[in-house]
Order: structure tokens, then sequence, then C-alpha cells
């Protein structure tokens, strides 16, 4: 089997002829520079396996590695209210308590020609302090030389606000509020008395006992339970579940695998091309989407909207919800077989209206284009 080499310089390829001329102009290079260099004040003389030695170290790069932990205390004062964390790349641990200061553990790790020099540059990557009114500000200061990596624990007063920046792998909790600005990664919030708002794509975001919510979520495998004070989202290609929350649930999604179950206030569902899955209203529901999937299951009788185009519209009833039902469809069918009830077809058009239980509950509006409606018994 032949193997070929291919690299792309100015945007034309390079073979593997063209790089052994390249390594035989760094090997010659290297032996003029130390024929023509000037007398070393050491003992050691010149060799051809040093020349050798000295290139290989160059290609090679920065081998060694150090990992240096930085601890401290701090005091923090009583005019801040908000704690920012700035260029820690990796694991953001932030976990407030009943206390007055700050107390941290920074690890850093760096690569270095050895180990000695890596080590060097991990003790010089520090935390720099600043504050800017009611913020305390604590930015990752970095070498030049080589590359390093870093992580933070840190203990806070609970009544802080924590602020991270542009992290990968985020854990908040015990905090007065909690934001992320284009996180990465796994994020978990819990036990939040404040606000969580920020945006994160690419992993997955936990939030779980929290006030409220205002995210902006891409490429995100999302989960929020138990906020009691509402819910504004933005959602771009993932899926999010909402738990047992409480207080309007506003989202806009596109391409999302959205799951609602037993949210104790009004939901509205705007967006187009995923599927979105709402069990146990308690409030108003207003869904106004395209190409998406729809359910809907009534534990009992809400006002429901529902306008949607191209996709199925399932409406589930479980028990006996009281409501009346406004269903039609152009281009569609309604099936509603399995609840007794047959539609009207006209021309284009089909249409059911019914009254399930008692007269003068609430409306159930469904309206699709090209598009089936579903009305059936679940368990």
């Amino acid at each position: 089997m032949r193997l070929c080499f291919y690299y792309k310089i100015g945007g034309k390829s390079m073979g593997k002829r063209e790089l052994l001329i390249i390594v035989a102009f760094v090997v010659v290079g290297t032996v003029v520079y130390q024929v023509t260099a000037p007398p070393s004040t050491g003992t050691r003389s010149f060799s051809l396996g040093e020349i050798f030695n000295s290139a290989r170290r160059e290609m090679r790069g920065n081998p060694g590695r150090a990992t240096v932990t930085h601890t401290e205390t701090l005091d923090v004062p009583a005019t801040i209210h908000e704690l920012r964390v700035l260029r820690v790349s990796h694991d953001v641990q932030v976990v407030g308590e009943a206390r007055d200061t700050i107390e941290y553990a920074f690890a850093v790790t760096s690569t270095g020609p050895d180990d000695t020099v890596a080590n060097e540059y991990a003790t010089r990557t520090v935390l720099t302090r600043d504050e800017v009114g009611t913020t305390l500000i604590l930015r990752a200061q970095y070498p030049a030389e080589a590359s390093q990596t870093a992580t933070l624990i840190i203990k806070v007063p609970a009544r802080l606000v924590a602020r991270v920046d542009n992290a990968t792998g985020v854990t908040i909790s015990g905090v007065s509020g909690a934001h992320i600005e284009a996180a990465r990664g796994e994020i978990t919030m819990s036990q939040i008395a404040g606000a969580v708002t920020g945006t994160h794509q690419d992993g997955r975001l936990t939030v779980s006992a929290a006030r409220s919510v205002k995210v902006r979520l891409t490429r995100t495998r999302s989960r929020f339970e138990d906020v009691s004070g509402g819910l504004t989202l933005d959602l771009r290609d993932g899926d999010s579940t909402i738990l047992r929350s409480a207080g309007l649930l506003e989202i806009d999604e596109t391409r999302q695998e959205l799951t609602i179950t037993e949210h104790q206030g009004p939901v509205t569902v705007r967006g187009s091309d995923g599927r979105v899955t709402v069990t146990g209203p308690s409030r108003a529901v207003t869904i106004d989407v395209r190409r998406t999937e729809v359910e809907v299951a009534l534990t009992r009788g809400v006002p429901v909207t529902v306008i949607n185009t191209d996709q199925t519209v399932r409406l589930i009833l479980r028990g006996a919800p009281a409501f009346t039902l406004n269903a039609a469809t152009s281009d569609g069918a309604i099936q509603a077989a399995d609840v007794h009830l047959t539609p009207e077809t006209g021309r284009s058009d089909t249409r059911l209206t019914h009254v399930f239980g008692a007269p003068g509950g609430p409306s159930v509006t469904i309206r699709n284009t090209r598009g089936n409606i579903v009305i059936r018994k679940g368990a």
C-alpha cells in the first residue's frame, strides 16, 4: 500500500518530496549556525548528535508539563453584589455559602520546553482582582509562552450574583443569581435564589430550583425543573425539558425537541421545525408554529390555541377534562374515531366542533394547514 502525504502552503499542495527538501534546509541551516556561531563559554564541544538533538527539540515543541494550584482568601466589601470570572477556560465551580470572604483554588496546567519551565509558566499564571462599581472581577492572566489551561473552585458569599464568561464546564450553586456568557459543555446551576440568565451552546444545561430563567441556547440539551417565577427561552437546534415549573413560560424555538410537563402557569410557544409536547397544563396554552409536530395532553379543561402547518397536531384526553373543541384543517384530515366523533368534510376543509363534559368549559381551538388533527384518549 502506498502512502502519500500532502500539505497546504499558499493554497497549493505540497507532497513528500517538497517536505523532505524543507527538512534538509532545516538541518543544513542548523549545521551552518552551529559551525559559525561564537564559541561557547562552557566545556561542551560541537557534535553532529547535538545538532540533531537540537533540531528534534525544535520539532517537538513544548513536551514539558506541570500543574500548580494557587489558593487565596479575599475580603469582600459589603458594596460588592456581583462576582465576575473571566478567562478561566475550563471547569469553573462557584459555591455560595454563609460567609463574608471569597476563597478559591485556581489550578493551572502549562506546557513548556521541559517540566521545570512549564512549572514556572504555571506559577506565573494568576488571578487578578479588580473592583468596578458593585462588581468584583477575577481575571486570569497567562504568560505568552507555551499554552495553559485553568480550572477554578471558588467559595463565595451566598448574597452575590455569580457571572462566568467563556468557560467550558460551569457549576454554580447557592448564590442569589447566576449568569453564563458564551458557555459551552456541561453547565449545572442549582439553588439559585434569583434569576438565571445567559447564553450557551454545544453541550448540556441543567437548571433546578431557581427563581426565574432567561437564556438563549444553541445545540444544547437542556433541562429546567422547579423554577418558580417563570422562564423565557430562545432555543435553537437541541432538545429541552421543562418539568414542575411555574410562572409565565415563553419560548421561541427552531428545530427543537421540546417537552413541557405539569407547568403551573401560562404557556406560549412560537417557532418552526421541531416537536412540541405539553402535558398536564394548568393554565392557558398558546402554540403558534410551522412544520412542527404538536401534542397537547389535557388532564383538566384549560384554554388551548394551536396554529400549525405541514405536521400533525394531537390532542390527548386523559381522564374527563371539560372543554369546547373547535378544530379545523385545510388539505388535511381530522381523526376522532377514538372519541366516537365524525368530522364534517368539505371541499378542502375538515371541521369538528364538540362539547366535552359540561357546557361552558374553556375553548380548545386548533387550526392546521396541510396537516392532520388527531383527537384521542390517553392513559
